[in-house]
């Protein structure tokens, strides 16, 4: 009977944590604050992986002669507040920080983890972060319609950020038109 409880312990478990996973990243597309972001495709194929595109966006690279830098210098897998302000149609980034800014009504702070900061001790350096939001995936036979790398196509996309700085991938637009699926 101990064996019989201890086994479905187990499998309620491993189904909460799932519940979990995706009910946080629900959370975020149902609460989040949209933002637009202007972005650029980098692979879109792999034979390995299957068919997703890479997303780099503007935010990713920080540059310190154009980013204020509170709390340089960072170290990578740190994780990093950026706060976001609406420019026109898009956003961008205005300050990064190792702790979470205050942010004004036209504003928004989104986490990120630094993947490189080429500064050091006593000088400023560029910051590179990943939000989580740089893949997404198509159905198969999708990808190869997609501009690739060195494309200068006019990619954007809508994320939802929520309160507690996640963001979510909402929305791709091409050339100003939302891309769908069948």
């Amino acid at each position: 009977m101990r064996h019989r409880r201890l086994f479905w312990a187990a499998i309620l478990l491993q189904v909460l944590v799932l519940v979990g996973m995706i009910g946080s990243h629900g959370y975020t597309l149902w609460t989040g604050r949209p933002v637009m972001l202007k972005t650029a495709p980098v692979d879109p194929w792999d034979p390995l992986r299957g068919e997703y595109v890479t997303l780099s966006y503007e935010i990713s690279t920080l540059r310190h002669d154009q980013v204020a830098m509170n709390g340089a210098p960072y170290h990578q897998m740190q994780t990093v507040w950026v706060l976001l302000e609406q420019q026109g149609e898009f956003w961008s980034a205005v300050q990064v920080s190792d702790q979470r800014p205050a942010a004004s009504p036209a504003q928004l702070a989104m986490r990120g983890t630094v993947a490189y900061y080429d500064g050091g001790v006593g000088r400023p350096g560029d910051v590179r972060v990943r939000y989580g939001i740089e893949q997404f995936y198509v159905p198969e036979g999708e990808a190869r319609g997609l501009p690739g790398n060195g494309d200068r196509a006019n990619m954007a996309v809508e994320v939802m950020v929520d309160s507690f700085g996640r963001a979510g991938l909402h929305r791709v637009y091409l050339e100003g038109q939302e891309i769908r699926w069948r």
